[in-house]
């Protein structure tokens, strides 16, 4: 068993689960992002499909650059892919919490940004348990 996603794998995931963030922003009828709220306020709530792609071409050039520097630093294999599948993890139960929230009237955490630090969590507990069975092989 493979500890991380294949890139072609992660990528259409890390696609889907950002129009799946935008189709929720609609849904809602309102942008969450404060970055995009003078967008959403001139052109309306549908510019947030258009504002998906400048966010895949940030995911991209980050994961590049990490990439890089984690490579020069620790040369750990496959760490584009274990990345890549932190993200997919990390964007994944952010929408299931979007979703939890604005369909199944969660309430015990009603602000996304108190969900953070969950989330890095689960991102480095999976990229550190990824790293160990990676280099162990």
């Amino acid at each position: 068993m493979k500890a991380f996603l294949s890139r072609k794998t992660a990528w259409v995931l890390i696609i889907i689960l950002v129009y799946i963030d935008a189709i929720l922003d609609i849904v809602r009828g309102k942008e969450g992002n404060p970055l995009w709220t003078p967008f959403v306020q001139n052109f309306g709530i549908y510019i947030v499909l258009f504002l998906a792609i400048p966010v895949l071409i940030l995911f991209y050039i980050l994961i590049k650059i990490l990439t890089k520097i984690i490579l020069k630093i620790d040369k750990t294999p496959h760490i584009e892919e274990i990345l890549l599948t932190t993200l997919v993890i990390i964007y994944g139960v952010f929408d299931l919490w979007l979703i939890s929230v604005d369909f199944l009237n969660f309430s015990l955490i009603k602000n996304f940004r108190y969900t953070i630090p969950f989330l890095i969590i689960a991102g480095l507990i999976y990229a550190l348990w990824a790293e160990q069975k990676v280099k162990r092989k």
